[in-house]
C-alpha cells in the first residue's frame, strides 16, 4: 500500500481532532485554521472537510467557516437505529445457514464477557470497546464490506468510545443485563434476537450525549 495522500493525511488528522473533541462539536472553524494546525495547503484541507462533510461531520459554511456538527437526538436515532437494523439483517441472515456457527460464536461472545466482568466491571472504556467488537463481528459474518464499513462509519459519528453513560449509575446494572441477553439471543435465533436488541436500543438511545 502506498503513502497516503494529502487528502487522506488531512482526513484522517481531522476527524481524528473532532473524533476526540480537539474541534469541540458546534465549534466554528475554517479552511485556513486547520491548515495552519496541520501545516498543510488549503487543497487538500478543502477536499477532506467535503469528505467530512458528506459523511455528516460537518457543514461548509460559504464565507462563515466549518461547523463541526453537534449530534441531535433525531439524528442519534437514526444512526443507532441503522446500526440495529443491521445486527438484526446479520443474525437473520447467517442463522439459517449456520446455526451451529452463530451458536458457537455466540458462547464465546458470553465468556469473553463474563471474563471482561469479572476482571474489572469498573472499566468502562474496556465495556464500550467490547459492545463495539460484538456488534461489529455480528455485521461481519454477512461478509458484506459495504455494511462493515457503513457500521464503522455510523458509529464513528456517534462518537461511539466517548459515550458512556450507560455504563454509570443508574443505568449501568440494566446496561450489563441487556448486553448478556443480547448475546445468549444470537444463538436463539432472530426473533429472540429482535427483542433484546430493542431493548437494548432503548437504553443506547435514552443515554446518548
Amino acid at each position: 500500500m502506498g503513502k497516503p495522500t494529502l487528502r487522506q493525511q488531512a482526513y484522517a488528522r481531522i476527524l481524528d481532532m473532532i473524533e476526540t473533541g480537539e474541534c469541540p462539536k458546534g465549534s466554528v472553524t475554517s479552511e485556513v485554521q486547520l491548515g495552519r494546525q496541520l501545516d498543510m495547503s488549503r487543497t487538500p484541507i478543502r477536499a477532506a472537510l467535503q469528505q467530512l462533510e458528506l459523511e455528516g461531520y460537518v457543514r461548509i459554511a460559504s464565507k462563515h467557516g466549518v461547523l463541526i456538527l453537534d449530534s441531535s437526538s433525531q439524528r442519534v436515532g437514526d444512526l443507532l437505529e441503522l446500526i440495529g437494523s443491521m445486527a438484526l439483517f446479520a443474525v437473520g441472515a447467517a442463522f439459517p445457514a449456520g446455526p451451529e456457527v452463530l451458536r458457537a460464536w455466540s458462547r464465546g461472545m458470553s465468556e469473553a464477557y463474563r471474563t471482561l466482568n469479572d476482571g474489572d466491571p469498573e472499566d468502562i472504556g474496556a465495556l464500550v470497546a467490547f459492545e463495539y467488537e460484538l456488534l461489529n463481528g455480528l455485521i461481519l459474518r454477512c461478509n458484506n464490506s459495504e455494511m462493515t464499513k457503513a457500521f464503522q462509519t455510523y458509529a464513528s459519528r456517534l462518537f461511539w468510545h466517548r459515550n458512556v453513560a450507560r455504563w454509570q449509575a443508574p443505568y449501568s446494572g440494566r446496561t450489563r443485563v441487556q448486553v448478556a441477553k443480547l448475546i445468549a439471543a444470537v444463538a436463539a435465533g432472530p426473533e429472540p434476537f429482535r427483542e433484546a436488541l430493542f431493548d437494548y436500543l432503548h437504553t443506547l438511545k435514552l443515554t446518548w450525549r
